[in-house]
């Protein structure tokens, strides 16, 4: 029998008309219910794909041709995912987690990063090889602002939003990336997750000044990746087989603030694009690109996470 104040709630999430009070209900059955775990699963597939459906013919005609058959609930184009809400950290970290993968049988860590050796800056622009850091001006340091890093003696700290040779005018994003190889790390019949983790902290600013933290993970499948790898963010966007996005307010007040997105795992994906980065949101952008300095990111982990007894 449907419950159906149960898919009155999910309905009211995937189309963003849902009250704090609704969302709290909604948390709190999804914490405590398998069943209704299920269920949101259940409708909030069937919503991405309704999406994906919608913007089908656009991708046909920007995408290069690819293999046809594919996971249907994997369709995560950024549309997609935006309706559905499921990847984006709707619910919180803790919630997330609970009702996307209450038991995990297995757990592989593709990529942690605490800055403490083989990195010292950023290469810039978007990154040219695996196992590199690059993007913007940001610098490896060790304990400042009075800060000491999340874990070990070291962090990243964001230094601006351009890097040496782009000099974008007006630019208030600090971005940094790191491409990790995904290739043979699941067998391609099972539904695994992949959870992105990082850690952000600032120091006090000004009172007229607002900062946010983000984190995005971009998944591009074997088919798609072209020889070269791109050196173009939009790109990487547009051609995601699976992909999501949070961000959170920096307070300034020294304390260490973890922000998490998970995502389904595309069967035949090649790379994962880790981008973390810290914005200005107020004031308005000036005419120079925004310079930064007392904000970091530290911890970086990047898992696959494959649930027990799913198929």
């Amino acid at each position: 029998m449907t419950d159906e104040r149960l898919d009155h709630l999910i309905d009211e999430h995937l189309n963003g008309m849902m009250s704090d009070e609704a969302r709290a209900e909604l948390e709190e059955r999804l914490l405590h219910s398998a069943t209704d775990r299920a269920r949101f699963w259940e409708l909030a597939g069937s919503h991405a794909l309704l999406h994906e459906g919608m913007q089908g013919q656009r991708v046909e005609e920007t995408v290069k041709p690819r293999a046809k058959v594919r996971s249907v609930w994997l369709q995560w184009r950024p549309i997609a995912a935006a309706a559905a809400g499921i990847a984006l950290g709707m619910f919180g970290t803790s919630m997330v987690f609970a009702y996307v993968a209450p038991r995990m049988a297995q757990r592989v860590v593709l990529l942690k990063e605490g800055f403490e050796a083989d990195v010292s800056r950023t290469e810039p622009g978007l990154p040219k090889e695996l196992g590199t850091w690059s993007g913007d001006d940001a610098a490896v340091v060790d304990a400042a602002d009075d800060l000491k890093a999340k874990t070990g003696r070291k962090m990243l700290r964001f230094n601006s939003a351009t890097h040496a040779g782009e000099n974008a005018s007006k630019s208030a994003w600090c971005d940094v990336y790191r491409l990790v190889d995904l290739r043979g790390v699941a067998a391609a019949d099972e539904m695994g997750s992949l959870r992105l983790v990082a850690n952000f902290v600032s120091t006090e600013t000004a009172k007229d000044e607002e900062y946010v933290c983000f984190v995005e993970l971009c998944a591009v499948e074997e088919g798609v990746m072209p020889g070269v790898l791109p050196d173009n963010l939009p790109w990487y966007r547009e051609n995601s087989a699976a992909m999501a996005t949070r961000k959170l307010p920096l307070k300034g007040d020294g304390q260490w603030k973890a922000i998490n997105v998970m995502m389904p795992m595309p069967p035949q994906a090649k790379y994962a694009l880790v981008h973390v980065a810290v914005m200005r949101a107020k004031p308005a952008r000036s005419a120079e690109p925004v310079q930064f300095g007392s904000h970091y990111v530290d911890d970086v982990k990047l898992e696959l996470m494959t649930p027990s007894g799913v198929r």
